[in-house]
């Protein structure tokens, strides 16, 4: 074989495995979840999809309740859930615009319940559905010297973990709402865990991760409980899952939200406040004069 002849077959090999490579699955594009900006971008993916397609996260949850010196009390169960969308804004950022809705249910048979015996008061009480337009925020990329997200690889599965304290005024003051608020203070706590295959949370070329996660949260008596400042709170324990669409929720959540609140069949198409939350929509329903009052 002369020279030349070894250097063409070399080139042509050389290609050959060059092309193996690039289409083997180790060349594919991957993020280095440790670097602050890869993380962030799996993060945007695991809760939403950045292709701007709205995403559906339920959830399926014990309500428990908490009085000082007692054993937890299961009370309720509850089903729901947040639609969100990605929208892409300058420089990385993005508005993560969504909107939920969650419904509470008798806690052995699992129906969506109107009114609700208190075990606590033996009163019977008028639910107030969760119904919460909008819940939006801004996600701005880490700056260079940001931090990346916590995530958490062990093997085939990965994790990402969100403890969210939280503590501001409360819009029902006791003064005006002795009934419905726990005090001055609105004092709560959200955790997720978001659980993903290790390939997808690492995979550059796909919008949106699959995922399910828990759900675990700490907060004051709900304001239709009629509960006042009595000492104690509630715990929620809950699962769920994450959708492309509205067609793959739980039969019973669907057919309550088209027929109650068909607007919560997608995510907001743009990014507007005040947020919502389950006492600000009690204070409105009240100053409306819309509270429910025949719900036996």
């Amino acid at each position: 074989m002369t020279f030349k002849q070894f250097a063409k077959s070399f080139s042509v090999t050389a290609a050959a495995t060059l092309a193996l490579t690039l289409l083997s699955p180790a060349a594919a594009a991957t993020l280095d979840l440790s670097k602050p900006a890869d993380g962030h971008q799996a993060m945007l993916r695991l809760i939403g999809d950045i292709d701007g397609k709205p995403v559906f996260k339920d959830w399926d949850v014990t309500i428990l309740a908490l009085l000082p010196g007692s054993k937890p009390m299961p009370i309720l169960r509850m089903q729901g859930y947040n639609v969100g969308r990605l929208i892409a804004k300058p420089a990385g950022s993005h508005d993560w615009v969504t909107r939920e809705v969650s419904y509470y249910q008798d806690l052995k048979s699992g129906e969506i319940i109107e009114s609700w015996v208190n075990p606590m008061t033996k009163q019977r009480q008028c639910i107030v559905q969760v119904a919460n337009d909008p819940v939006s925020n801004h996600m701005v990329p880490p700056g260079a010297n940001g931090r990346a997200p916590g995530f958490n690889l062990s093997g085939e599965t990965g994790s990402l973990r969100m403890d969210i304290p939280l503590s501001y005024p409360n819009t029902l003051q006791p003064a005006e709402n002795p009934e419905e608020s726990s005090g001055p203070s609105y004092l709560a706590s959200e955790h997720f865990i978001f659980f993903a295959k290790r390939a997808d949370l690492i995979s550059d070329t796909q919008s949106s991760t699959l995922a399910h996660h828990a759900w675990f949260r700490t907060g004051p008596w709900l304001p239709w409980m009629k509960m006042g400042q009595t000492p104690g709170y509630l715990i929620y324990s809950g699962q769920g899952n994450k959708y492309a669409s509205f067609n793959e929720l739980p039969a019973t959540v669907k057919a309550y939200t088209l027929k109650h609140f068909p607007s919560f069949v997608t995510a907001p198409d743009s990014f507007y406040q005040p947020n919502e939350t389950s006492w600000t929509y009690y204070a409105k329903l009240k100053k409306a004069g819309k509270l429910p009052e025949k719900c036996d």
